[in-house]
């Protein structure tokens, strides 16, 4: 929506139906403005979703990739080959194998 409503715009809007009503212009804009805020909050938790669903993914990566080196250094290796961090990253069934 190009002409966003502001907060102060609905206030406005709200004291001036307390004293006496609106004009149907100043309602279908309360109105606008109501739904406005509406949908910028469903898309808010949305993101707020999207965001924590990623940073889960990215916990649980962190955590396959410290125990692929933990198991590693037990076994005394010293270093680890890129392509056997990009495989337990890439292919979840063979997470163990790496």
């Amino acid at each position: 929506m190009a002409d966003r409503i502001t907060i102060q715009q609905m206030l406005n809007l709200a004291d001036r139906a307390e004293d006496g009503g609106l004009t149907p212009a100043e309602a279908r804009r309360l109105r606008a403005g109501i739904s406005q805020l509406d949908t910028d909050r469903r898309s808010l938790r949305s993101r707020l979703r999207l965001q924590s669903r990623r940073g889960n993914e990215a916990s649980a990566e962190l955590r396959a990739v410290r125990g692929l080196i933990q198991r590693s250094q037990q076994r005394g290796v010293a270093q680890l080959p890129v392509w056997a961090v990009a495989a337990l990253l890439s292919d979840e069934p063979n997470r163990e194998a790496a």
